[in-house]
């Protein structure tokens, strides 16, 4: 009895959250409309191409996804995913949501990523309670002596919800002194992680010195074998120390051997050949990508509970990749890298509306 209570009531929480990720992006794309003059204008397209391709599947999308989606080569396509689809069903239907903010903490990341390189862990919070990097429980005085005595620069960020560089402090030992790191401790309350600032290969480097560039790639395990949907570099604005495009920067497509595409997108959705410093994409190859695909790979192999992952990686000065932290509740990279799903969308599809094998999956 208490067991069929939980699924109903888990059931319910679902539906409800479902429901407020879809209203929350769809105004989000109403906004980003108004942004782009109203996109692409695809009357005819939607509803002779993307309407009876969605029939089969008893949905029927907003046509306001295919004028943001489409407006990047000017064509449509009707495997374009709405974004509120994206978040209000599919994420939840292949990712248990249940389990999302112990996986994603990335106090845990020594645990579930023991033999892949990360960024040296210096002191943690986990609620409340402060460690070191020998998962040993110190006190507040012992935590701020370490972080001190570190000599180097170092960075602060939240261990969980941290998403596009939120809230990240960057402290320098030198200057910092008790008091201001004291104070950043309390503003970050509970759950926090401090962790060394990765030195980046100089091919990253050199796109913008000033933030640490980032190769985002989006896995799905799907029918036992974990496919590569998509993979961007993201590059920070100047003087940014972040890599956040809606804070200024860009990101571009990653081919499959590593290279750039020709044109990455800012945060006004303009498509340029170029960065803010001159340097052209179709000039870059990232490196140690075929690596850091490897690792992806393999380790998404081993979280089940999450079928759709987002990775975010760095490269070390020596070629190394470093791994950043992962979600499980990623974007789709549509705007710049096409329908997320590309020949894997019917199969997908089918498998929500119609089959619905993993229905159970989630108890």
């Amino acid at each position: 009895m208490r067991s069929d209570f939980r699924k109903k009531w888990d059931s319910l929480n679902a539906f409800v959250e479902g429901k407020y990720r879809e209203y929350s992006y769809r105004k989000k794309a109403r906004t980003r409309l108004r942004h782009m003059n109203q996109g692409y204008v695809c009357d005819k397209e939607y509803k002779e191409i993307v309407c009876p391709y969605w029939k089969k599947y008893g949905y029927q999308p907003k046509k306001m996804w295919y004028q943001i989606f489409a407006d990047r080569d000017q064509k449509v396509d009707p495997r374009y995913i709405p974004d509120d689809l994206w978040y209000g069903k599919i994420l939840p239907y292949f990712s248990n949501m249940q389990f999302r903010r112990f996986a994603e903490d990335k106090c845990f990341h020594d645990f579930w990523f023991s033999d892949i390189s990360r960024p040296d862990t210096i002191i943690k919070n986990i609620a409340g309670v402060f460690y070191n990097n020998n998962l040993e429980i110190i006190s507040l005085n012992d935590a701020v002596d370490i972080c001190l005595n570190y000599k180097k620069e170092f960075l602060i960020k939240p261990s969980i919800d941290s998403g596009e560089g939120r809230l990240i402090v960057f402290i320098n030992p030198k200057i910092e002194d008790k008091e201001a790191l004291l104070k950043e401790f309390d503003n970050m309350g509970a759950n926090y992680i401090v962790q060394e600032t990765v030195s980046q290969h100089a091919v990253l480097a050199k796109l913008n010195p000033s933030s640490l560039n980032t190769i985002r790639v989006v896995s799905f395990l799907y029918e036992g074998k974990v496919h590569i949907l998509s993979s961007i570099l993201r590059m920070g604005a100047s003087g940014a120390r972040i890599d956040n495009v809606g804070a200024g920067g860009f990101a571009c497509p990653i081919r499959e051997d590593g290279a750039l595409n020709k044109f990455g997108v800012n945060r006004k959705s303009e498509w340029k050949a170029e960065n803010q410093h001159g340097i052209k994409f179709s000039d870059v190859k990232v490196p140690s990508f075929d690596k850091i695909i490897e690792i992806i790979k393999n380790k998404h192999k081993m979280l089940a509970h999450f079928k759709i992952i987002g990775w975010d990686f760095s490269v070390d000065t020596g070629g190394k990749p470093v791994f950043i932290e992962y979600n499980v509740c990623p974007g789709s990279n549509q705007i710049t890298c096409g329908p997320t799903f590309g020949e894997l969308t019917d199969s997908v599809l089918e498998e929500i509306f119609i089959k619905k094998t993993l229905e159970n999956a989630q108890n």
